[in-house]
């Protein structure tokens, strides 16, 4: 099978505009978990999230057209295409070529989609309250009151469509709609794609904008939401941070990059998927994460012992971080292989995690450090056969894996290398 590289990367989040800055903050302990500052959450006891500082729009796109058209999120996944583009280099490349014909068919573009969000409705709020019921006063007063452009700036697959469509790319396209693992999932799909041939290079983005006022209300609701710090593996953690953010990377076959003479960041070894079956809970023995695990093992071709560390969910929820440290823990053995995770400082950014948290899993097995979870106190007796820290610790390998965890049970694994040989 063709191997598979990484040879552009780029992200924002609260705790960095790019791949640079958010790396420091995390090897440096920074988190970028605030009060709320886009709406006024003063008075409510679930205040805390992982916002983008200073969202200037105009700044982060060059097309103010098309920022009429689009939403918050859509921004920030656009942003992180652009950055994982100019990074890669392939635009260079591709203008370099006499035809481009045939590189614009062959690449493709996969995108872990947050689907759209309770603030987009908020254009009928004033029709419904004024139609006092009647179907027909709603329908004349939406007309007069809701934006013409409200449908394109809510469709679920904008950040995929104005990628493509902004960039020429024309190769095969997925826009995965999967809670959590959507941006992990999204991966494992370029791959499979470019294993078989369909294609010769993916652009893959996964983008997310969850702190608004009603998704917060409706976590809190569910007892998932945290009032004061995300501390995953804590004795005291008391549930998840909500955060925004996006992150992309240029997948392409590793024959095709050394034909352009690109810089290699990584490679993806295997990819797995697995579903519990839930509606929402987790399985507590860990059973479908344990699933997943082997499978990318096994799609990677390597055994627990070649894995240097292991990139965890940490979501800070009491029954997400106990299951977890069970499935890590059978898989490969308590106390053996350094583990950490990322959402701490970025807070969770749900569908755009799995890239965000993918590209920091290479930049720790690039750099050879493990960060710390800065949050972390007390390591709790149900996660204790974890080789986790607040301090940061040394890969074992050059080989990770990062865990990505959803609604549903869905568990999402992605196995990274940074020996490149």
């Amino acid at each position: 099978m063709r191997r598979i590289v990484v040879t552009g990367c780029g992200c924002i989040t609260a705790s960095g505009a790019d791949v640079g800055a958010t790396w420091e903050a995390v090897i440096s302990g920074d988190s970028g978990i605030q009060p709320v500052s886009s709406w006024d959450a003063t008075d409510w006891k679930y205040s805390l999230a992982g916002e983008i500082k200073n969202y200037q729009p105009r700044t982060l796109l060059s097309d103010r057209k098309l920022l009429k058209v689009i939403s918050r999120q859509d921004v920030l996944g656009l942003n992180a295409v652009d950055q994982a583009l100019e990074d890669s280099g392939i635009l260079e490349y591709r203008d370099s070529l006499e035809d481009p014909t045939s590189f614009n068919d062959r690449t493709g573009v996969f995108v872990g989609s947050p689907g759209t969000k309770y603030r987009q409705q908020h254009d009928y709020l004033q029709s419904l309250a004024e139609a006092g019921g009647d179907i027909s006063v709603f329908g004349s007063e939406a007309m007069d009151q809701v934006h013409p452009m409200w449908l394109l700036r809510t469709l679920p697959n904008n950040v995929l469509a104005y990628t493509g469509i902004g960039h020429g790319f024309k190769g095969a396209n997925e826009n995965v709609t999967a809670h959590g693992i959507s941006g992990a999932q999204a991966i494992a799909e370029a791959c499979r794609y470019l294993r078989a041939g369909a294609i010769d290079r993916a652009v893959v983005v996964g983008y997310d904008s969850v702190s608004e006022p009603e998704a917060l209300v409706y976590y809190a609701s569910m007892g998932l939401l945290s009032p004061r710090a995300l501390r995953p593996f804590d004795r005291d953690r008391d549930g998840t941070i909500l955060g925004e953010g996006a992150g992309a990377m240029v997948l392409e076959a590793r024959d095709e990059a050394a034909k352009r003479g690109a810089t290699i960041f990584g490679e993806v070894l295997g990819t797995s998927v697995s579903s519990e079956g839930g509606i929402l809970s987790v399985s507590e023995d860990g059973a479908g994460l344990v699933q997943a695990i082997r499978t990318s093992l096994e799609d990677a071709g390597l055994q627990p012992d070649d894995i240097g560390m292991v990139t965890a969910h940490a979501n800070g929820s009491k029954p997400s971080d106990a299951s977890e440290a069970i499935a890590i823990s059978e898989v490969f053995g308590a106390s053996t292989v350094a583990v950490t995770g990322f959402k701490w400082s970025l807070g969770h950014t749900v569908a755009a995690s799995g890239v965000i948290e993918g590209i920091l899993t290479l930049s720790s097995l690039r750099e050879r450090r493990v960060p710390g979870i800065a949050s972390l106190e007390n390591l709790a007796p149900d996660c204790s056969d974890l080789k986790v820290s607040a301090a940061e610790q040394p890969p074992r390998s050059a080989l990770g894996l990062l865990v990505t965890r959803g609604f549903a049970g869905l568990n999402s694994c992605v196995v990274f290398s940074t020996d490149v040989n």
